[in-house]
């Protein structure tokens, strides 16, 4: 249990582990965190506090009201939840504290913040992440992407995500029979006005200058416009499908070409006919720099191969290189000059 030293209050918030110790604090396979809390630990105070506020979390209905009215207050709190109406939230804040109170309600806005916020993480230029969502699915973020999922996901029966600029999900399968799934086991990922919609698989969103680009590496996804709406796309592994204002669209269905698009995973553009243009695009999308070539012409010049983006200098270099430029630097800017 060394690892629990360096947890601090919402590490063990966010501990299934130990929301079902402070569930269940007497049952022996938990005697564990008793031992350890014992032995004065220097995070005993996250500790305290982690467990105090689960207690009172868990200690609401200590009220004891009558069985009707607790089932019709918590059907009422479920759903000021979900919808987020004021009048609803206000209306259930006025039941609440005429009958538990000042201390009740503050649990209740505790809780509802709880199940509401957002865990999100960011990642800056040139950095790449691995974020491990609590159900064990991994989302690899590309450089100026972001990742962002609800802060109860383990209270809640839904798995969501949503993302911003490129990821790659390899999700957890979960469900036993395809035929009878579950709410709980359903996962789905959420970019721009898209929705991916997937059981267990492996699929690369990229999401960059309000296009959408999915890729299917592994199983099967089912996409659709959550505004626009229509019939779900569904996709076998190698499709690449762009979604638009027009719909989905095919751009290609090729096993080896998918795998080209996570590339980025490793630091590296691989492509065949790869254009200037793209090259230029994808080193905007890493280190948030512009490549200005002054021949336009010169955007069109294909290259095929496998390029770094292990740095900004190296691919400013290649590129000079290929067009036989000049470089000139003004802040932010790069301009290729002819020689």
């Amino acid at each position: 249990m060394e690892n629990y030293h360096t947890y601090n209050t919402q590490d063990f918030l966010d501990d299934l582990n130990f929301v079902r110790f402070a569930k269940n604090p007497d049952q022996e396979e938990f005697g564990y965190w008793h031992k350890w809390r014992a032995g004065n630990p220097p995070n005993a105070k996250a500790y305290d506090e982690a467990l105090a506020y689960l207690q009172a979390l868990m200690g609401i209905t200590r009220i004891r009201p009558d069985l009707g009215f607790t089932e019709s207050l918590f059907r009422d709190i479920e759903r000021g939840i979900v919808d987020n109406r004021k009048k609803r939230r206000n209306h259930i804040i006025r039941i609440w504290a005429s009958l538990a109170g000042a201390a009740a309600l503050a649990l209740f806005v505790t809780a509802a913040w709880y199940y509401q916020s957002m865990i999100v993480i960011q990642t800056g230029s040139g950095a790449l992440q691995t974020v491990i969502l609590p159900d064990s699915s991994t989302v690899q973020l590309n450089a100026n992407s972001s990742v962002a999922y609800r802060r109860a996901w383990n209270w809640l029966s839904k798995r969501e995500v949503h993302t911003t600029g490129e990821a790659l999900l390899t999700v957890r399968h979960l469900n036993k029979d395809t035929t009878a799934i579950r709410q709980e086991e359903r996962f789905t990922a959420y970019t721009g006005e898209l929705a991916v919609e997937v059981l267990g698989t492996k699929f690369n969103l990229k999401n960059r200058d309000n296009k959408v680009t999915v890729s299917l590496l592994e199983g099967r996804i089912a996409l659709r416009n959550v505004k626009q709406g229509g019939a779900p796309r569904i996709l076998a592994p190698g499709d690449i499908v762009m979604a638009g204002d027009q719909g989905f669209r095919n751009v290609l269905s090729d096993n080896r070409t998918v795998q080209q698009t996570v590339a980025w995973t490793q630091k590296t553009l691989t492509g065949e006919n790869l254009s200037i243009a793209d090259l230029i695009n994808e080193f905007r999308y890493v280190y948030g720099k512009e490549i200005i070539v002054n021949d336009t012409a010169l955007l069109n010049r294909k290259i095929d191969g496998r390029i770094s983006l292990n740095s900004p200098e190296s691919i400013v270099y290649t590129i000079a290189n290929i067009l036989q430029a000049n470089i000139r630097t003004e802040k932010d800017t790069i301009y290729l000059d002819p020689k």
